[in-house]
């Protein structure tokens, strides 16, 4: 996973968090995930429904699976927040462009 989080440093170094959001959003978003961005940081989601009956009252569950922070020249991950599993599709993703 490690070179994983290195691979994403780096495409985020790339640019500015706002161009790394836009990057990823779109292709994230098929995939059950969503990504937000505050700031300087970019922080991605997986979303499920809950709850309701036949979709009807349901309500969606948003559980953050990568964190991302640009500060200065360097990019800070959220260790606690980096789901292995959307690390690498992230990854996966990113080398597809």
């Amino acid at each position: 996973m490690e070179e994983a989080l290195l691979s994403l440093r780096r495409w985020m170094s790339h640019g500015s968090p706002r161009q790394f959001y836009s990057e990823i959003a779109y292709k994230i978003e098929p995939r059950g995930y969503e990504a937000e961005i505050d700031g300087e940081t970019v922080t991605c989601y997986r979303v499920k429904k809950q709850g309701g009956l036949l979709g009807i009252g349901a309500r969606r569950v948003r559980t953050p699976v990568l964190v991302l922070t640009k500060k200065g020249a360097s990019i800070e991950i959220d260790e606690e927040h980096a789901d292995p599993e959307f690390v690498a599709l992230l990854g996966e993703l990113l080398k597809a462009h």
